[in-house]
């Protein structure tokens, strides 16, 4: 694992090195159920029509937004700092061949030998903040996306995942309200995850509105669209869970055209 001071490419793949099997596992087992009933088909949903175009999927983990690309009729690679992330997604591929390539590296180092304007669409689901530079991802991904692309993130949203977050809650158990403080405190948290087959730690950035939207302008990209998803009714229906997702914004989504 990596020292909890830091927060470079080295710490962050240390992290996720760490975190793969865990991460996979609970996957698999369906413990991320936020990302496959919730923002995960909000965020394929945004990305819209993708039969025959080429995506860069950035920060891949075990590759679940390359999957519902591929199955829509994209071709897709999937790009990851971790070694072990890797290998899960390949594995994956392997029993179930979708035509996805993947390959370690390092987002912040993009182009990384890939061919300018060579991909219709880039998109980047729930990894960005966690990536340590993102002024050189978003400046690598303009660089590989094609005068007509577009590229799809979602992140999570700074207005209420601030470096303090606490719900409140009754005397039941149940939340009553989030609180939320030192907005303008800006660099990285460390997140604890718990409830995995084992516990493990990341770190993601924390930012403000203004210098999120500030990157993008400065990458060369315009907001086409801005999205803040919250859980569908039939969601609430078979995940109860998910209604804090219902009361707060948790993540931010934005579809982003080259200047």
């Amino acid at each position: 694992m990596s020292d909890d001071s830091r927060f470079d490419s080295e710490s962050v793949r240390a992290d996720w090195e760490h975190a793969a099997d865990a991460y996979a596992e609970g996957q698999s087992a369906g413990r991320d159920y936020y990302r496959y009933e919730f923002f995960g088909p909000a965020h394929v949903e945004l990305c819209g029509e993708v039969e025959r175009l080429s995506v860069l999927d950035l920060g891949t983990g075990s590759g679940y937004l390359a999957r519902e690309l591929a199955g829509l009729g994209a071709d897709v690679l999937g790009i990851d700092i971790s070694p072990r992330m890797i290998q899960h997604a390949r594995r994956i591929e392997q029993a179930s061949p979708r035509g996805i390539r993947y390959e370690v590296m390092d987002a912040t180092q993009l182009p990384g030998g890939l061919p300018p304007g060579s991909f219709d669409l880039v998109t980047s689901c729930l990894a960005l903040q966690d990536m340590p530079d993102i002024p050189a991802v978003l400046d690598g991904a303009r660089s590989v996306l094609r005068p007509d692309g577009r590229m799809v993130v979602s992140i999570s949203h700074p207005c209420s995942d601030t470096p303090y977050r606490q719900w409140e809650k009754d005397a039941t158990g149940a939340k009553r309200w989030l609180c939320i403080d030192r907005y303008f405190d800006r660099g990285p948290i460390r997140y604890p995850w718990k409830g995995w087959p084992y516990d493990f730690h990341t770190s993601a950035i924390h930012a403000t509105l203004e210098d999120w939207f500030g990157w993008f302008q400065n990458a060369g990209f315009v907001i086409h669209t801005l999205r803040e998803p919250c859980p569908t009714p039939e969601a609430l229906r078979n995940r109860p869970d998910l209604e804090d997702a219902a009361r707060v914004p948790y993540y931010l989504m934005l579809d982003l055209r080259p200047q």
